[in-house]
């Protein structure tokens, strides 16, 4: 670059001795008055001109051809410029967009099995009402992000028909929430327990005759996020299922009674992977229902 320059101002000093040189000295301009011709007669254009014409291709050569481009010489500019790096294109990513619209506006009741009086099954340091608990309000999160309208049986640790109730009346209040709602599914959550304490994994069931698609839908989504071992589906006659008037699924995450996976339902991020999976299941149901 150095060495380019070098030679342009080379040129430019002979170009104005060969004008400056065979005028008199009492006539010769001013050097400020050549430059200002000089560069007057590069911006001028005209079909018309005459005298000097040998001057005048040279200048236009030398300023508009040459060190117009190089330099940026009177306002020009290199066509193959680049962004500098004071000055770096910012480019804005496209906003992340919702792949499941399908549960849009749906409207899903999430029922946290037990509560209150009745803390469902209690082993290895864990109680199934705040496990069901954690996880729903987890799910709950996800499927209003989503765009589902969700109605949730419980939100605390508490019973859903007034204190005190029988269980009947207790699984009749949250029948009634999702009927009541014209809910388009009904997930209800819980953990199991056995008196085997070597039995582990994630099993769900579904109303007996009725189809098990949402069952299944959540049961595959929810083993592949989690790893946990995959016990199937089952139909069953649970009173939550056979009086639900819409799809519904009763969800058992895990087995209490197994060491392994009851601190695994007591773990913040274990319940997430749980949400998640459900979430995804119900999502991949509406996806094709």
């Amino acid at each position: 670059m150095h060495k380019n320059k070098l030679l342009t101002y080379s040129i430019l000093c002979l170009l104005l001795i060969s004008i400056i040189v065979p005028i008199p000295t009492t006539h010769a301009a001013s050097f400020d008055s050549v430059v200002n011709t000089l560069a007057a007669n590069t911006l001028e254009t005209s079909s018309t001109q005459t005298g000097n014409g040998f001057f005048q291709q040279i200048f236009d050569l030398v300023f508009n051809k040459i060190l117009g481009p190089v330099f940026n010489i009177f306002g020009g500019s290199s066509s193959t410029s680049s962004p500098s790096k004071n000055n770096p294109v910012n480019v804005k990513p496209l906003p992340p967009t919702n792949s499941n619209t399908a549960l849009k506006n749906k409207i899903i009741v999430v029922d946290p099995g037990h509560g209150g009086s009745n803390p469902g099954a209690v082993a290895n340091n864990t109680k199934e009402a705040d496990n069901n608990l954690s996880v729903a309000l987890k799910l709950r999160d996800k499927l209003v992000q989503a765009g589902a309208k969700v109605i949730m049986t419980r939100e605390t640790d508490r019973t859903v028909a007034p204190e005190g109730s029988s269980l009947s009346k207790e699984l009749e209040a949250r029948v009634s929430l999702a009927n009541s709602n014209q809910a388009d599914v009904f997930v209800s959550i819980h953990s199991n327990s056995n008196s085997d304490p070597n039995i582990k994994g994630a099993m769900t069931f579904y109303p007996t005759g009725k189809s098990s698609t949402l069952a299944s839908a959540v049961e595959n989504a929810m083993v592949v996020q989690t790893g946990a071992i995959d016990k199937g589906t089952s139909s069953a006659n649970f009173h939550v299922l056979r009086n639900t008037s819409m799809p519904s699924t009763l969800v058992e995450m895990g087995f209490v009674s197994n060491k392994e996976e009851a601190a695994q339902l007591n773990s913040d991020s274990y319940r997430n992977k749980l949400a998640q999976g459900i979430f995804t299941g119900i999502a991949n149901y509406f996806n094709k229902n």
